[in-house]
């Protein structure tokens, strides 16, 4: 489907600047995570977080990784590093589905850190 060709292209175009950490690499972990390559996709997402430690998309990532690990305080305390009005952009699927483009499995995840955190009785 569409998420394994997304993950071919990615795959050559890290491929093609792999010293250097670019804000696409975030796009090809998410397509890893949704494909079920998820340490292969928390691997590529730790080299964008050493890069972009302070982007709050990062952040809802790196929690959602973390959850699907089982590490659910972690990802918890990850999620709640995001400035409170800009994480209550987690539980809005517009923002997640046409925004940033979250894949499906993805988008479950931080919903549900993001509802563990108390941010849906806000």
């Amino acid at each position: 489907g569409y998420y394994s060709q997304a993950d071919k292209d990615y795959n050559l175009a890290i491929s093609m600047t792999a010293n250097e950490v670019n804000p696409f690499w975030l796009r090809s972990s998410l397509v890893k995570f949704q494909l079920g390559n998820v340490k292969e996709g928390f691997d590529l997402l730790k080299r964008v977080e050493n890069r972009f430690p302070e982007a709050p998309e990062v952040r809802a990532a790196y929690a959602t990784f973390l959850a699907a690990n089982g590490d659910q305080i972690a990802a918890q305390r990850k999620f709640l590093e995001i400035p409170d009005r800009q994480r209550l952009k987690y539980l809005d699927n517009d923002y997640l589905t046409k925004v940033v483009s979250w894949p499906p499995s993805m988008i479950d995840g931080v919903k549900s850190i993001a509802k563990a955190v108390g941010d849906d009785k806000r």
